[in-house]
């Protein structure tokens, strides 16, 4: 059968060219440029603030409902949500997150099919027949092995992985928070103790001065407090720029600037009594189920197991069908391409053993760090036990000293010693009180340590506010979300 130059018109070569662009266009998504506003986002940072009507919302999706707005004081529960919900360093784990899931959707798709256009135009035809050939062949490859799921598995294996990075950053957050806190709170605590041994000290120069003026004492004796005085406001001096500092760690850890956290008051009442040790035995039993590191860890095992599955299944060679059709100014021509790339044993066996190499690592590098999980438990349980130990043997003394003043006190009001016996019982009890604060803030640097050890709150009354939250909105999580599965 001969076909005439009029049964090939101009138009269809072109339109077989832009057939697949056509076909391509269908989904076509435009180009959006999201240049960054350096002084837009740095005023956006300044902004922050804890009055922020979303941060309210936020705390109330997470179960703690505020009963004003805004808060007149924050306790260490309700700044660690707003750590979560403000600090870049989760903004940026959530969005590595986003990544890895886009990262899996993209691996559960099929390969792309292609289309081969070839037009001849043969110079040498006879007259009132078509110079133009055109050929087409649609490749088409063919998933065996079923590697294309093997890979979303895969990749399904480090987006879990990348979610708990999502929660270690937040409990990475926290604990910077908390240490912060305490951080604060020694120094408030010191600053109160020291206030009240300097008035002590204080009265007591006057008294001794009066002494020095009726030749009751010497000179030295007199001048021996006057250092004491001279040192305690120093201490007084350094306890506040300490505090100074702290709330400024406090801002830090939180994510706002500091002008937004000068007039913050905290409720840290809770710090002043720690809870009991735990069982050592169930503590390690919650650090190697609960540790967020542990379980990215697992994840990551994981996906060097199927990264193993995947090369085994590479045995298999990867088939492209590729039927075509060719047309020219006599005949037309139907064909079938079939293409694979042949897998040589011997790189593939290399392959194979390359992954499972890669596996062993992975797991080398879990048990490894459940060695380290088991003995960061048992380090950090006798830290806390002995603080709270030491924390007892302070609270006794502090209230010997408590005991002796009140028995000075009743002795002078009988006029059996005089306002120096008095003082000098004060100062013991401010020396106590000092010591005191010492022992409660070594307890709670235990505790902290304790709960780095677990990665989980261990105070009653954050763990019980913190197990309920709800997810946070733009893929934050609280850092206790992430406790059990």
């Amino acid at each position: 059968m001969r076909y005439a130059a009029r049964d090939w018109p101009p138009s269809a070569l072109a339109a077989t060219l832009i057939l697949p662009l056509a076909l391509a266009g269908c989904g076509f998504q435009s180009y959006k440029p999201k240049p960054i506003d350096q002084a837009e986002t740095a005023a956006r940072l300044q902004r922050r603030s804890l009055d922020d009507p979303k941060l309210r919302e936020y705390i109330t999706a997470q179960g703690q409902a505020p009963s004003q707005w805004p808060l007149s004081s924050w306790n260490p529960a309700q700044l660690t949500l707003a750590a979560v919900y403000f600090h870049p360093d989760v903004e940026l784990a959530a969005a590595r997150a986003l990544v890895a899931q886009a990262q899996t959707a993209t691996a559960r798709l099929a390969p792309y099919p292609t289309l081969s256009v070839r037009p001849e135009y043969n110079t040498k035809v006879p007259s009132g027949d078509t110079p133009w050939g055109l050929g087409v062949t649609a490749l088409i490859p063919l998933d065996l092995g079923g590697k294309t799921r093997i890979r979303a598995e895969q990749m399904a294996s480090l987006e879990e992985a990348a979610r708990l990075e999502v929660g270690a950053a937040a409990w990475r957050v926290r604990a910077r928070l908390r240490r912060a806190l305490l951080d604060y709170h020694g120094a408030e605590a010191t600053v109160q103790a020291l206030q009240h041994e300097q008035q002590q000290r204080t009265a007591l120069l006057a008294l001794m001065e009066k002494r020095l003026a009726s030749g009751e004492v010497s000179r030295n004796d007199v001048t021996a407090i006057q250092l004491r005085v001279t040192e305690a406001d120093t201490a007084l001096r350094r306890a506040i720029s300490r505090r100074e500092q702290a709330r400024a760690a406090v801002a830090e850890a939180v994510g706002l600037p500091l002008d937004q956290m000068q007039n913050v008051q905290f409720d840290l009442a809770g710090f002043d009594t720690p809870p009991p040790a735990p069982d050592l035995k169930e503590l390690r039993e919650q650090a190697l189920t609960n540790r967020i590191d542990l379980r990215r860890k697992l994840a990551e095992y994981a996906a060097a197991d199927l990264a193993v599955k995947l090369e085994v299944a590479r045995q298999y060679p990867d088939f492209t069908i590729g039927p075509g059709y060719f047309w020219d100014f006599e005949h037309a021509t139907w064909s079938l391409l079939m293409v694979s790339q042949i897998p040589l044993s011997g790189r593939r066996n290399a392959q194979i053993r390359e992954a499972e190499a890669r596996r062993e690592v992975e797991e080398r590098a879990f048990v490894a760090m459940q060695a380290s999980v088991i003995a960061e438990a048992g380090s950090a349980w006798t830290r806390y036990t002995q603080a709270l130990q030491g924390l007892e043997s302070a609270r006794a003394s502090a209230g010997l000293a408590g005991q002796r003043r009140t028995k000075v006190q009743r002795q002078f009001d009988a006029g059996y010693v005089d306002r120096v016996d008095l003082r000098l019982a004060e100062l013991e009890v401010a020396a106590a009180e000092r010591a005191l604060v010492s022992a409660r803030l070594e307890a709670q640097q235990g505790l902290s340590a304790l709960e780095d050890a677990v990665q989980r709150p261990l105070e009653p009354t954050e763990a019980e506010t913190t197990s309920a939250s709800a997810p946070a909105p733009s893929g934050t999580v609280s850092p206790a979300l992430l406790d059990e599965d």
